[in-house]
């Protein structure tokens, strides 16, 4: 393919974050799972002390196994892909400008949160609401979902749309992988 095939079909990266927006689903798995795991470590190791019941059957399923299976499928429910593109280099040159790193005016020292060389606070919810190209999210969407997501969900936003603009996502050249590799004889 040439050079101008290859630039007209041309599209700026994309990704998929998936996020359960019901936080009282998540926390009742958790809770359920956690109990699971711990039946199962302890009838692995041989179950109660002096009780070897466990011995001579194979394993069973947890009895709370078809309840955290339904809490899997109700979560699934409530789970929306956002889907995030990179923004174009113009875009995001200018974002980046808008948002500087903050300075303490008695040193003059880069604030410690602004590590990336931006302002934290400010680049980040504006990165996320430009990046995210679905759903939706004009006016109210936006600010309903910002107030309603947590930090750690909003960070798998935002380190996801940093990614796409700042990540090396080309394919890795490998000599063994190319078609054009030459044997050593020339051939």
């Amino acid at each position: 393919m040439d050079f101008d095939s290859i630039l007209d079909q041309a599209t700026l990266a994309e990704t998929t974050v998936p996020l359960c927006l019901n936080g009282r689903l998540r926390a009742e798995y958790e809770r359920l799972k956690t109990a699971i795991d711990e039946r199962s470590a302890q009838a692995e190791a041989g179950g109660l002390p002096g009780d070897d019941r466990l011995a001579s059957r194979g394993p069973t399923p947890d009895p709370d196994q078809p309840e955290l299976d339904r809490l899997a499928e109700e979560m699934r429910r409530h789970t929306v892909e956002f889907t995030l593109r990179a923004l174009p280099r113009p875009e995001w040159t200018k974002l980046f400008a808008d948002h500087s790193p903050r300075t303490d005016r008695q040193t003059g020292k880069r604030d410690p949160r602004d590590g990336l060389g931006v302002n934290s606070t400010t680049f980040f919810p504006e990165l996320v609401r430009a990046s995210i190209v679905s759903p939706e999210l004009s006016g109210n969407r936006w600010a309903k979902l910002y107030d309603r997501i947590s930090d750690a969900q909003f960070d798998k936003l935002a380190t996801a749309a940093w990614n796409l603009n700042r990540a090396d996502d080309d394919i890795p050249f490998s000599l063994t992988s190319s078609p054009d590799r030459r044997n050593s004889d020339g051939s």
